[in-house]
């Protein structure tokens, strides 16, 4: 696996690795939700942030997407994770920040292990207005 910075051309691909693993792993939110959300992803949030990919046999199999010190995104394919993708591309961010924040759904009981298996802390909980879900703001330090 290789780690690169996302290309324009590599835009609606990865909008649509965004989109399927957020219906898959968010089962609690409408798919209406993502898919209203899929033109922003495209157009707003993927060309403002430092976004890199996870390249295996010429395939974007996962990205990671920061906002200065904010973790935007993590997303790897479904069929592929739980065998380090993700960890990576995590590390890959670590080695260039002192310190990253994150939030993520509550109810996404699997997402929030796997950030305090790589040392994130529970700093607070939020009600999402959007959605009106519990919402986690974690952070780690070097």
């Amino acid at each position: 696996m290789k780690i690169r910075k996302l290309e324009s051309n590599d835009i609606n691909e990865v909008v649509e690795l965004w989109y399927e693993t957020s219906v898959q792993t968010h089962s609690f939110i409408s798919a209406d939700y993502w898919e209203k959300n899929k033109k922003d992803m495209a157009t707003i949030y993927l060309p403002k942030s430092e976004t890199y990919l996870a390249i295996e046999n010429e395939k974007i199999i996962g990205f990671i997407a920061m906002a200065e010190n904010y973790l935007a995104a993590v997303f790897v394919q479904i069929n592929m994770q739980g065998s380090g993708i993700g960890k990576k591309l995590l590390k890959y961010i670590k080695d260039r920040r002192e310190t990253i924040q994150l939030k993520v759904y509550k109810k996404n009981s699997r997402t929030v292990a796997f950030y305090k298996k790589q040392d994130f802390e529970i700093l607070s909980e939020n009600i999402e207005e959007i959605t009106n879900e519990i919402e986690l703001l974690m952070e780690w330090n070097k």
